[in-house]
């Protein structure tokens, strides 16, 4: 009874103060908001979880492959940003979002029926379901930027529309009273839920990628070992490639060690490929191993790939390995294995035009300026980057050449010879491999032989995971 009555004097209360103040919303506007919230703080955390079972080497909900993977978005280039600035993965900051947005209204609830008015936190509600849009306007257009849609995602989209529908429409007459407080209630609830997340953020497992090339640099950075103390079993017939090896595997955690051992299994079960002789090749001619990259300018997980490269480099005695970079634009109007894609041909002319620069010897760093330029880039910028390696009136007659569509021709067709439903498609040697870094240097120092002893300390692999 106590209950009921304090809710009628609510009422009445904001009844008498309609006439002197801004309408605060009903007591019901105010508990959908907190529901809303609520279910939103749930959906998050299931997302968290899902990121960290696909990061950890197994298959979220929503992982099927192609557009309508949700860690298209997940690793991509704003959701890895994110966490290596912040600490917490995107759906961390979702969690941060849900949390406030259920405890501001929540707490709302509590004045409206102790017969207070809670403007300073209807206009915190409303600054928070308005960092909500702009969160998702962002989360969307990185997802059009990469050709992917995630799916679990839409319903955090459909939970923070809902919420700016009551919050910024149906209250937008109220505006923003005491909006300097508001501000302060709003950005103080989540710097607070922040903190008590970026422990398990900082945990979460980073992208493949990343992590890659992140265990590479942490295995090449320890000390030597003196030649006495070094292995003595069979394996590189060098004891410090040997003991780099063993530290390459000691320092990946669990899903890095199932990420290299599935890679080495998918490499052992390869035939080698019939692959064409270079047209221009990064590195020596002669070096022991050969690296067959095929890539799309707009895959992030080819950029990620140009970007461990550079980093073997760093780490890898010179003329060990080469890189033959092959393209394979994911774009039905150059490649007949893809629909045609709509809007800007960018995929097909960057293609083309990395081909024109081979000979010039500065393909590569022509590549990873178009990398670096990926988000938003057009079939123009490719022209623009160019210009300072090749003159456009020169670069455009290559790009629209035969001999030039005759070379992507043969790019696509050696790329056919790998089963694969994306990009980078990497050759070692000749035989599929992946994009791990951890791989990647591990086949280096080896000079691509899967069955060194250091391997032996890796969980059974599986020559059908889904890598690239």
């Amino acid at each position: 009874m106590r209950s009921a009555r304090a809710w009628q004097n609510a009422l009445v209360t904001r009844t008498k103060d309609q006439e002197s103040g801004p309408d605060v919303g009903s007591p019901l506007e105010w508990a959908k908001l907190t529901a809303l919230g609520a279910l939103s703080a749930l959906w998050s955390l299931f997302l968290w979880t899902e990121l960290v079972l696909s990061r950890s080497g197994g298959s979220s909900f929503c992982g099927s492959g192609g557009k309508f993977d949700c860690t298209g978005v997940w690793n991509g280039a704003l959701a890895s940003a994110v966490h290596r600035l912040t600490g917490l993965p995107v759906a961390g900051w979702g969690l941060v979002w849900s949390v406030a947005a259920f405890a501001l209204p929540l707490a709302g609830l509590a004045r409206l029926a102790s017969g207070e008015r809670p403007e300073a936190l209807l206009s915190a509600v409303r600054l928070t379901a308005a960092a909500g849009l702009l969160a998702v306007a962002a989360l969307l257009a990185a997802g059009a930027a990469a050709g992917a849609i995630c799916i679990g995602c839409i319903g955090t989209y459909l939970l923070v529309g809902s919420y700016a529908a009551i919050a910024l429409l149906r209250w937008r007459a109220a505006g923003l009273p005491e909006a300097a407080r508001a501000g302060a209630l709003a950005l103080g609830c989540m710097a607070v839920v922040f903190a008590l997340l970026l422990y398990p953020g900082l945990h979460t497992p980073k992208t493949s990628g990343e992590a890659g090339r992140r265990a590479v640099t942490d295995a090449a950075g320890l000390p030597e070992v003196p030649q006495a103390q070094a292995p003595t079993r069979a394996g590189t017939g060098d004891a410090t490639k040997d003991r780099a090896l063993e530290d390459l595997v000691s320092t990946l955690d669990p899903a890095g060690r199932q990420q290299l051992s599935d890679s080495l299994a998918i490499y052992r079960s390869s035939p080698p490929a019939m692959l064409p002789a270079p047209r221009a090749i990064d590195g020596s001619t002669m070096a022991p191993v050969r690296i067959t990259e095929f890539t799309d300018i707009l895959c992030e997980h080819c950029a990620s790939l140009y970007e461990t490269l550079q980093t073997l480099r760093g780490h890898t005695a010179p003329g060990s390995y080469s890189v033959d970079a092959r393209q394979f634009p994911l774009d039905g109007r150059c490649n007949p294995k893809f629909e045609s894609g709509k809007g800007d041909d960018v995929r097909c002319v960057a293609a083309k035009a990395r081909i024109c620069m081979e000979s010039s010897g500065r393909e590569p760093e022509f590549a990873g300026a178009l990398f670096a330029r990926q988000q938003g880039l057009t079939r123009d910028a490719v022209f623009e980057i160019a210009a300072p390696y090749m003159p456009r009136e020169k670069l455009t007659a290559c790009v629209g050449s035969p001999a030039t569509r005759s070379q992507l021709e043969q790019d696509i067709g050696a790329a056919s010879q790998f089963d694969s439903d994306g990009t980078p498609i990497v050759a070692v040697n000749g035989r599929r491999g992946t994009s791990f870094g951890p791989f990647l240097y591990a086949m280096i120092l080896t000079r691509a032989n899967a069955e060194h002893p250091a391997f032996d300390a890796l969980p059974p692999g599986n020559p059908a995971a889904h890598m690239h």
